[in-house]
């Protein structure tokens, strides 16, 4: 159940290039500002009903435990992203394919679990991946959960 508790201020991304380059521990990909753009919309979906306060300006969670367990979901669904080459600029293609077969002169070999493969592909382009889902459970923004004032 959503209510309107007055105007608020959606964020942009909850992650940055920096911080998603400090999460891999690589150089962030060249549409890492896209990715992380989408994941932002995702982990917003997610965390739709949990309770935290949110600076009114920037929409980004007051809680520092909060902001950054926001952010690393966001880091950590850009970063699974990038490994399959999703581009949601491309209207949520994956580029990336998975092999089901490889053929070296006459012999074929037929790769087990490759439909199961492209599948969980693309699967990752609409939901976030467990990872993520479990760094906001693991911080109590998914659903109603505790509430103190």
């Amino acid at each position: 159940m959503s209510m309107f508790l007055g105007p608020f201020v959606i964020p942009p991304a909850l992650a940055s290039s920096a911080d998603l380059a400090a999460w891999t521990g690589a150089t962030a990909p060249a549409n890492a500002a896209a990715l992380l753009r989408s994941a932002t919309i995702l982990v917003l979906d997610a965390t739709e009903g949990a309770y935290y306060n949110a600076d009114p300006l920037t929409g980004l969670a007051t809680d520092a435990q909060i902001k950054q367990a926001m952010n690393d979901a966001t880091c950590i669904q850009a970063a699974a992203w990038a490994a399959i080459s999703y581009d949601p600029l491309a209207g949520g293609i994956v580029t990336n394919t998975v092999k089901s077969s490889k053929k070296i002169g006459s012999a074929s070999v037929t790769i087990e679990g490759a439909a199961t493969a492209a599948a969980s592909q693309a699967a990752a382009s609409g939901q976030l991946v467990p990872e993520a889902l479990k760094k906001l459970q693991q911080n109590n923004l998914l659903g109603n959960g505790p509430y103190s004032l």
